[in-house]
């Protein structure tokens, strides 16, 4: 069994409601995933849906990123509300800048907003509000974090074991 589907596995087994994966990977890459990291098409193709019991916190699928899932949030949500409370052009700038080097992977709605992004260099980031953009490195590689997510044996950081599993 591969890395994403051992992470499917034990989120599924920790309560996670998924869906499988309607689309082919092999279908067109949607624009904010393409010259995305390794690893990361195949991870959101892996699945339809995936998210915790109360729907609070999810993982985004590929169809989030082309616009086809139904959903209240959209993949760019937290850059959207950023953009809107830049005070300046200078500082919409600077939001722009961060999300165009971060793919948003996971959101949470679940006490407070939240996420998990693919960096540009391939490392798997947290950030919250109220400054989306101070994000903090929770695994180097989005390989070694779905590792941590289906090996509870292997170093998960704090931050995604209260994101994905609760506090």
């Amino acid at each position: 069994m591969n890395a994403a589907a051992e992470a499917i596995a034990h989120l599924v087994g920790s309560g996670w409601v998924s869906a499988a994966a309607h689309r082919s990977r092999d279908e067109a890459i949607p624009r904010p995933l393409v010259g995305a990291p390794d690893g990361l098409v195949d991870w959101v193709s892996a699945f339809a849906s995936l998210s915790a019991p109360d729907d609070a916190v999810w993982f985004l699928s590929l169809a989030d990123y082309d616009g086809q899932a139904d959903d209240a949030f959209a993949w760019n949500a937290f850059e959207t509300l950023s953009l809107e409370a830049a005070a300046s052009e200078r500082e919409a700038v600077r939001v722009r800048e961060f999300w165009s080097a971060h793919v948003p992977i996971l959101l949470c709605v679940r006490g407070h907003y939240a996420y998990l992004a693919v960096r540009a260099d391939g490392a798997v980031v947290h950030g919250e509000e109220p400054e989306f953009e101070e994000s903090t490195v929770v695994a180097e590689s989005l390989a070694g974090f779905l590792a941590s997510l289906g090996d509870e044996s292997r170093d998960r950081h704090e931050l995604v074991t209260r994101l994905v599993f609760g506090p």
